[in-house]
């Protein structure tokens, strides 16, 4: 229960794609619905080949009209069409909240509710000195009207748990990437690397802070336009282009601002593909990284410039480090995901 614009190199886009590919590839009849960009008119096969995807039997990819509005009336006809199909039988992964409270509103007890939560609004809320209660009451209906929950990550489930009394069965299930997006190592790349947005969170600033120190340029790929310093923007890639451009960096960069989301909330999809670039990381010492990356990675606290800026050198000068990094690298792939999620909710709501 998403409508993400798809095809899309925004997160949002790439995880429920590749969450519900994999789902369908181990056997479910899944549907997901994606919106269209503007101007744009693509077809499911073409969406899925924007993301390295190929057709799997089970998979129903309904590409909605570009628009808003025009969007928001398919994707609900789209659902009912779906409720008919699976007959009270089918389960609704709600990546939405809203989405889900207007569903339980006209349709609950035709569908068993699943929800996804990537965040803790009311908490994040809170946080930024606003007013959270009634983004928590919104949690709190769509909780109860859920028979289980999946975080995107162990602090997002605890944030949860903090926030709320009760929770139904919940388990926190890290992103992935695909196997074919990994890369063996060569040791012949070069240069400083950051894939993906510049939203606040990810604390660039403190990146272009290392770059000065440094003295090195650093390179941005990502749909967000910067300039100026040592940094550099290529622009966006094609998500299936992403592997080989990882693979030509020395070092991949992974900034992250204290706070919740940097903290705990965030299973970063960059960071997955950087632990199968082949190619040694530099991240923000947070339990988030942590919890995915173990050791794979160089630390450096969050906000301290300098200190980013001496942990790039040590990789970048370093070739036993360098080594042990790439060697310590999991590779965890949607189809791993997958696996734990059917087993989740195998022994929670009885999926078969």
């Amino acid at each position: 229960m998403y409508r993400p614009t798809a095809p899309s190199v925004r997160a949002q886009s790439i995880q429920v794609i590749n969450a519900a590919w994999a789902t369908a590839a181990r056997g479910h009849q899944v549907t997901v619905a994606v919106q269209a960009p503007k101007g744009l008119s693509v077809g499911p096969g073409e969406v899925l080949a924007f993301y390295g995807l190929e057709t799997v039997s089970g998979l129903t990819l309904q590409v909605l009209p570009a628009g808003n509005t025009p969007a928001s009336i398919a994707f609900r006809a789209s659902f009912a069409r779906w409720l008919i199909q699976s007959r009270g039988r089918g389960i609704a992964i709600a990546r939405s909240k809203r989405y889900a409270r207007e569903a339980i509103g006209w349709a609950g007890g035709q569908f068993r509710l699943v929800l996804e939560a990537h965040e803790v609004d009311s908490a994040q809320l809170v946080e930024n000195g606003e007013n959270g209660s009634e983004m928590r009451q919104l949690e709190r209906l769509v909780l109860d009207a859920s028979a289980a929950v999946i975080c995107n990550a162990p602090g997002t489930l605890e944030v949860l748990q903090e926030t709320h009394v009760s929770l139904p069965p919940a388990i926190a299930l890290h992103n992935g990437t695909l196997a074919s997006r990994a890369r063996t190592p060569n040791g012949g790349g070069s240069g400083i690397g950051y894939v993906g947005s510049v939203r606040p969170g990810k604390d660039l600033e403190c990146l272009a802070a290392a770059a000065e120190f440094l003295q090195r340029p650093v390179t941005i790929v990502g749909p967000d336009p910067v300039s100026g310093g040592w940094m550099r923007s290529e622009g966006a890639l094609p998500h299936r282009e992403i592997p080989d451009r990882l693979a030509k960096f020395a070092v991949l960069v992974l900034p992250l601002r204290r706070g919740l989301f940097g903290e705990r909330l965030t299973s970063p999809l960059k960071l997955w593909d950087y632990l199968a670039s082949g190619v040694p990381i530099v991240a923000a010492n947070t339990p988030a990284v942590r919890s995915a990356a173990g050791n794979a990675f160089e630390p450096y606290e969050p906000g301290d410039a300098r200190g980013l800026a001496d942990a790039i050198r040590r990789v970048l000068d370093d070739r036993e480090l360098q080594g042990r990094l790439v060697a310590s690298a999991p590779l965890r792939t949607w189809n791993d995901r997958a696996a734990e999620q059917d087993a989740f909710l195998a022994d929670t709501i009885g999926l078969t």
